[in-house]
């Protein structure tokens, strides 16, 4: 019998449990917030989301179609950003095109969501990598 390899590695992904404001499990998805692919994707759906314009004067018929045609766009900037289909998860229960409370789309609000966890991953990593790097400089110090 033939020996298996396997390799395993940390990818620095995070699993990322998706809640409303009452606490309700919406699902989760699992990503590398500072993987340099996403980032790039990032800048990329941003460009898409910043050309968005909304025509006020169209019929309740058209206005339908096109948040529909939108809504399944979003989806896929989405799916695009992480690589998989997360749009599902982040928009199985409440479309990207439903208005929050604060007046945002919903969209919106998980993309902020996802930057400020970006954010966050980012600085704890950074600072554990500078902790590191001190503790090595000052070992070299004392020897």
């Amino acid at each position: 019998m033939a020996d298996k390899y396997e390799l395993v590695v940390d990818t620095g992904s995070i699993e990322v449990p998706v809640r409303d404001k009452k606490g309700l499990e919406l699902g989760s998805f699992v990503f590398n917030p500072l993987d340099s692919n996403i980032l790039s994707r990032y800048d990329k759906i941003i460009d898409f989301f910043n050309e968005l314009k909304f025509d006020e004067n169209m019929s309740d018929d058209e206005r339908i179609t096109v948040y529909d045609n939108l809504s399944q766009d979003i989806r896929k900037q989405f799916d695009m950003l992480f690589d998989y289909n997360v749009s599902e998860v982040l928009f199985g229960k409440c479309g990207p095109l439903t208005v929050t409370e604060n007046g945002d789309f919903f969209y919106e609000v998980v993309l902020e969501g996802i930057a400020d966890l970006m954010e966050k991953v980012m600085k704890t990593r950074v600072e554990k990598k500078l902790s590191r790097v001190k503790k090595a400089v000052a070992d070299r110090r004392h020897k």
